[in-house]
């Protein structure tokens, strides 16, 4: 049999992942065989195996190709913040993460058979120290604006910056993936300004905020 070459091995096993793909998100990993992969990759199942040694392998595969494309789509997103914590940065970065969610929903939903049906192993660094690693992305705007008193006492803007990051695309993937139809009563742009008012600014009123500071009369 001929050596072939290296654009037509690229080539085989681009075609077995995308088929495992298909597979894993319509039936699920334990549940899919490298016979229905290879057949539905039109691949023999003896040639097959050149490619990958087992099913996991195709699934490791799959998902790195993924993060590699997502991680290089997130840097983009922070290079385009330049105040983390302003109302108006805060609402690019809730766009530009609906835009990410809606345009890879592949990569979400393999995250969700990842926890089911794996706790979690492979998606598991995208979560791991999240906030020290917008520490550190966003180091000096946390501290100016910690310097300038732009921050409530005793607020992280790190762990500000990183529960608004996570309600954006907590929102995006429930209206994406589980059918939420505007599941808080409002279309994306109102629910994209409705939370950062809420990160921004807070929930309530100054007036009523002034009352928890007022000491209680004896």
């Amino acid at each position: 049999m001929p050596k072939l070459s290296t654009a037509v091995l690229k080539e085989k096993k681009s075609a077995i992942e995308d088929a495992a793909r298909e597979l894993f998100i319509k039936q699920g990993f334990h549940a899919t065989s490298m016979r229905d992969i290879s057949k539905h990759a039109e691949v023999s199942l003896g040639n097959f195996y050149n490619y990958f040694p087992t099913k996991e392998a195709i699934f490791e595969s799959i998902i790195n190709g993924y993060l590699q494309i997502i991680d290089e789509k997130l840097r983009h997103i922070f290079m385009k913040i330049d105040e983390p914590l302003e109302p108006e940065n805060l609402r690019k970065m809730g766009e530009m993460v609906g835009d990410l969610v809606n345009q890879h929903s592949d990569f979400w939903l393999l995250m969700y058979i990842d926890v089911l049906e794996f706790q979690n192993q492979h998606f598991r660094k995208m979560f791991e120290g999240l906030a020290d690693k917008f520490r550190t992305i966003f180091a000096d705007k946390f501290v100016d604006a910690s310097d300038r008193g732009d921050l409530r006492t005793g607020v992280d803007g790190a762990v500000v910056f990183t529960a608004a990051y996570m309600q954006f695309f907590n929102y995006f993937l429930v209206e994406k993936l589980f059918g939420g139809n505007q599941h808080l009563g409002l279309n994306d742009g109102q629910a994209i300004d409705c939370l950062t008012k809420i990160f921004a600014y807070g929930v309530l009123s100054e007036e009523k905020i002034s009352k928890f500071k007022t000491p209680a009369s004896p």
